[in-house]
């Protein structure tokens, strides 16, 4: 049996030390070795002093009963703070809007990068490879060249500039690859297969980045005085805002601190909507969708989750939906986000319209607390955002 907070498989449940020796090299690893599936940690025990939280630092460390936490040594920090829970009116919904972007890279990737990066630090690696749309890459890149690690990232050619320079600013190697997003993840695969003491520290696979991922659910928690939202509407395109989000709140549950669980509700883009089209058809796995993706929302655009039984379990455990939002709709939510006072990427604005349109269905009812998760900041995609304001201001008027 696992010890509490080891890594095993979900599939299998064998722990990594059985199907891959010991120590770093076991420890590294992105999925099980005998079955390939995606690897979690071993349960444990996970409380919330809150009378001792309140006197704490305002960051994600605050958290300490209830997260893995390493040595002060091999701690990799940019000064995460709490971030905020700011209301907004989306149509005529009234919400509160969790500000992702105000982390250090400009997304709540930070939250999971701290984690898998003080992790592998702790195991003495010296070199990693990721692969990314972009957020990802830039926030593991800050946090690598914090902790002295080096860092090669694979990346669509596609994506945003301004993204690719960040992880360039921050020093880490970027490989740009032809082709849509998941020739990427290609591209690393088989590079790692040549070069098999490359580590692979994957935000899509690692479950120590699920783990940072966690305290969004902790901080919305406390911020509205240790109770629950009804609602939270998040971007979904491997899903890892919403796995931590229910492990998070699953937490504060089992821990009694909260009475329920809220609703998860999953927003994709329609030309990424694995999701979506499993929940409709009440499917058991995801088929991933063919072709390359091609959306405004570029951080989503993944063919499917990898870990697909685990996202359609949170969103169904969680009484949640999943929607899917067309390229028009993206492109009001950039707009109207901005009219509202708050500068997003198009992989956030996905919930302006998906709230929207489950408020005028009823599936939102009318009076609840409701959290739209806003997840990069807008300058990451400046470009898209003035080709937008642009094409709305040449618009002809009706």
């Amino acid at each position: 049996m696992a010890a509490a907070g080891e890594l095993v498989c979900g599939g299998c449940g064998a722990g990594v030390a059985e199907t891959a020796g010991t120590g770093a090299e076991a420890q590294s690893r992105h999925r099980c070795a005998a079955c390939g599936e995606a690897l979690s940690l071993a349960p444990m025990d996970r409380e919330f002093p809150i009378d001792a939280i309140r006197l704490r630092s305002p960051d994600l460390w605050r958290y300490a009963e209830a997260i893995p936490t390493f040595p002060a040594k091999h701690t990799v920090s940019l000064g995460e703070q709490i971030t905020p829970l700011v209301p907004i009116r989306v149509g005529v919904t009234e919400a509160l809007a969790k500000c992702e972007f105000a982390l250090p890279t400009g997304s709540y990737k930070d939250r999971g990068s701290a984690f898998l990066i003080s992790y592998l630090r702790s195991l003495g690696v010296e070199e990693a490879v990721e692969d990314s749309s972009g957020n990802a890459g830039a926030s593991m890149a800050a946090y690598a060249t914090r902790a002295g690690i080096r860092l090669k990232v694979f990346c669509p050619e596609s994506a945003a500039a301004e993204k690719l320079a960040q992880i360039q600013l921050y020093g880490a190697e970027l490989v740009r690859v032809p082709g849509p997003r998941p020739r990427a993840t290609e591209a690393l695969l088989e590079y790692v297969e040549e070069r098999r003491e490359a580590v692979y520290a994957s935000h899509l696979w690692h479950p120590m980045f699920l783990e940072g991922v966690r305290t969004m659910a902790y901080e919305i928690t406390e911020q509205l005085a240790w109770t629950a939202p009804d609602y939270v509407l998040c971007p979904v395109g491997a899903g890892s805002i919403l796995l931590g989000l229910y492990d998070g709140f699953g937490d504060l549950l089992n821990a009694g601190v909260i009475s329920h669980l809220p609703r998860l509700i999953a927003v994709q883009s329609q030309s990424a909507s694995a999701v979506c089209r499993a929940m409709r058809a009440g499917a058991d796995v995801i088929e991933p969708m063919s072709g390359g993706p091609s959306t405004l929302a570029e951080g989503i655009a993944l063919p499917a989750p990898v870990r697909d039984r685990q996202v359609l379990l949170a969103l169904r455990e969680s009484g949640g939906t999943a929607v899917a939002v067309s390229e028009t709709e993206i492109a009001t939510g950039v707009l109207a986000f901005g009219r509202a006072g708050f500068c997003v990427e198009p992989t956030s604005a996905v919930v302006w319209s998906g709230l929207e349109r489950l408020r005028a269905s009823g599936e939102i009812p009318a009076g609840k607390t409701v959290v739209v998760v806003l997840s990069g900041h807008g300058l990451k995609a400046a470009t898209q955002i003035e080709q937008l304001i642009r094409s709305r201001h040449s618009a002809p008027h009706s």
